[in-house]
């Protein structure tokens, strides 16, 4: 990891201790480089970061109430705007405190404010950082942490999943990847007589 990225991850890993994030932000890390291979042009120095730190506001929501702001039936849609206003606020602070370059420190707060709520893209970067924040959702530990979570059986959701492909994703490369882990986790349950 780049030595500015890792200042940041050093500060933004003590918000990551809430709703799986020690799990799902390290997952979206390695999701949003793979996603740079695949976009060259994308600026990892805004990618990389604001994926770091895209989650770091649940931390500012008690933990029961948070999943009435996320998942397949949203309670409370404010949850999910605080969280992104609450880490964009983190963020921010995070930023200025490794001395992050200016602009690019803009440009990340700006694509963590609306991360989730926001249906566009702002940017070839934003949709990056929006792809791999989804995509953890079709591995293994994302199925199974959601679908327990929400109380859905797991056949439901992985079908249900495999819907949300073509209306989640912005880029390719991020819908290869999900139908790739999708798959895989198909496959695992249907070998063990799970679905």
């Amino acid at each position: 990891m780049k030595g500015s990225h890792y200042a940041v991850y050093l500060r933004a890993r003590e918000h990551w201790n809430t709703r799986f994030n020690d799990i799902h932000v390290p997952l979206s890390y390695l999701h949003g480089r793979q996603l740079l291979l695949a976009h060259p042009a994308a600026d990892a120095d805004v990618v990389i970061p604001a994926i770091l730190l895209h989650d770091v506001g649940w931390k500012s929501i008690a933990e029961e109430d948070q999943l009435r702001g996320y998942g397949p039936t949203v309670e409370d849609e404010s949850l999910a705007r605080l969280h992104e206003v609450e880490g964009a606020r983190i963020a921010d602070e995070i930023l200025a405190a490794v001395d992050y370059d200016g602009r690019q420190r803009a440009l990340i707060v700006a694509i963590i404010d609306g991360h989730d709520t926001r249906k566009e893209s702002l940017s070839e970067e934003d949709a990056l950082v929006k792809d791999a924040d989804k995509i953890w959702r079709y591995t293994p530990v994302g199925v199974d942490y959601h679908h327990q979570q929400f109380a859905i059986p797991v056949a439901s959701h992985v079908a249900w999943l495999g819907r949300q492909i073509e209306r989640w994703f912005f880029t390719e490369r991020a819908r290869q990847m999900a139908r790739i882990a999708l798959a895989e986790v198909e496959q695992a349950l249907a070998e063990v007589g799970h679905v």
